[in-house]
């Protein structure tokens, strides 16, 4: 006997239903495109599989066809609740951008570059921190702690994010700082570099920049001290403090034995100090407290990374009621070496790098509404022979991580024979030059202004490294801060 080909039939029928009843009900407000897709082409299989059902009876495919169109009512209905919320959402979207561009556009002003505003690296054991001052008392300066978060690098520049907040802090600061640190450089073999005894060398940081070759994930403080003692209760009887870290580029373990004195590390300039504290709190650097056994004596030393290097960054200063203060800047980490000579210098270079600041396009009209940080490519181009030099900001990525279709031009400045980018490039004149921003290929007034420096002479003569900040405007409801890193090409 012949099998009854509407057996098989009905089966793909029922099948195709419980699917599209399975998608049709997973449509709802939070459904992507991809999920609403699946129960139309659910429906559509249904639909043809109906249609195929040539021994099924009329009136059997009718009551199917019947499942079907309700499935598409219910589909419908989810679509157009689905339209709204997205509606909503992005009403609510607008709206809170717009909110967040008002308050970013009012936080960079006219004059974001003021002498009021202004960052830099701390001094002394707070080298290592970002010393901000918004303007808002113009004397009081706020100290940013560098965070453990990972920043990409801007075209070569290696990134950092501080912070700082909480208690002594009035609202909450932030700052994005981008260095040109140089790439370690490898060495002799510990074990020739340092003499070892029982295969530990003692470790003075008294001497001129051997706290930079101190790492370790136990110093972990950001300023002052940190103390090390035994455990207390003592069960295994420990007589030595020990903790993982590497010295000089090697892994190995730093260990000190306390006694009188409490086992102590200080933060440095550059790296930490390691020492001991008496009771009465004094901090002694160095005395062969600490030693250091390498895991592997064979392996080679790397050299520490620059404690000099040239940074550019941008910080953002919330208050206690959300008013925004913005502004950027450009700062040395330890001396850099000015320029010199540039007068004399003939030819051209050309500088590239990176650039990063905060933005605002402001619209209480039904324009545009878009704020944040932004990250751009930074090229220089310098004339020696009459002393000036240009600029290009330009592959601007926005806040949301997408490009943005924006250039700003640094209008021609002049350089001076140290390297100070101003003026209009004839004598005496010290003017800040000014730039344009141009969006989607149409550009604004000149506005705003740029500044900078070129420094430290290459072996020709010509400066390796520059530096600078800019601010520019688009009609009234764009603002932009930034600042920007570029090494010669």
């Amino acid at each position: 006997m012949m099998p009854d080909p509407a057996i098989a039939e009905r089966a793909a029928i029922k099948t195709a239903i419980e699917t599209a009843t399975t998608a049709v009900n997973e449509v709802d407000n939070d459904s992507d495109a991809a999920e609403v897709k699946a129960a139309d082409d659910a429906i559509a299989a249904a639909k043809a599989a109906i249609a195929a059902a040539a021994n099924v009876p009329a009136e059997e495919k009718a009551a199917n066809t019947g499942t079907v169109t309700a499935l598409e009512t219910q589909l419908a209905s989810a679509k157009s609740a689905r339209m709204m919320a997205m509606d909503d959402a992005r009403k609510a979207a607008d709206a809170a951008m717009m909110a967040t561009a008002m308050k970013l556009h009012a936080g960079i002003g006219d004059d974001p570059l003021a002498a009021a505003r202004v960052g830099a690296y701390g001094t002394g054991n707070d080298a290592n921190k970002i010393s901000v001052t918004t303007g808002a008392d113009g004397v009081a300066a706020q100290l940013l702690s560098a965070t453990k978060m990972m920043v990409a690098a801007n075209h070569g520049w290696e990134g950092k994010q501080y912070t700082a907040s909480g208690t002594g802090v009035t609202g909450t600061y932030e700052a994005m700082v981008y260095s040109n640190v140089g790439e370690p450089e490898e060495g002799e073999k510990f074990n020739v570099q340092y003499t070892l005894t029982d295969g530990a060398v003692a470790v003075d940081t008294t001497g001129t920049d051997i706290a930079g070759r101190v790492a370790s994930s136990h110093f972990d403080q950001s300023a002052g001290l940190k103390r090390f003692k035994l455990p207390d209760p003592n069960p295994s009887g420990a007589t030595m403090i020990t903790v993982a870290g590497s010295y000089h580029g090697v892994s190995g373990t730093y260990s000190c034995t306390p006694g009188a004195v409490t086992c102590a590390v200080n933060v440095a300039a550059s790296g930490f100090q390691l020492g001991t504290v008496a009771t009465d709190g004094t901090f002694t650097d160095g005395g062969g407290a600490w030693m250091f056994t390498p895991t592997d004596p064979n392996a080679k030393v790397t050299s520490t990374p620059d404690t000099a290097y040239a940074s550019y960054g941008w910080w953002l200063h919330t208050a206690e009621d959300g008013a925004l203060t913005a502004s950027a800047f450009m700062a040395d980490k330890g001396t850099v070496a000015a320029a010199s000579g540039i007068t004399a210098l003939r030819g051209t270079a050309t500088y590239m790098g990176g650039a990063a600041g905060k933005y605002a396009l402001y619209s209480s009209t039904g324009g545009t509404n878009d704020a944040g940080h932004f990250t751009a490519r930074a090229r220089l181009e310098a004339d020696f022979n009459a002393d000036t030099i240009t600029g290009t900001i330009d592959q601007f990525m926005g806040a949301d991580g997408m490009s943005r279709d924006w250039s700003v031009a640094l209008q021609k400045s002049g350089i001076s024979d140290i390297g100070a980018i101003a003026g209009d490039g004839t004598d005496g004149n010290t003017d800040l030059q000014k730039t344009v921003w141009t969006r989607g290929g149409t550009a604004a007034a000149a506005a705003g202004q740029w500044s900078g420096s070129l420094k430290d002479n290459g072996d020709d003569g010509v400066p390796k490294v520059g530096t600078g900040t800019f601010h520019s405007m688009y009609s009234t409801g764009g603002r932009m801060v930034g600042a920007f890193g570029v090494t010669k090409q």
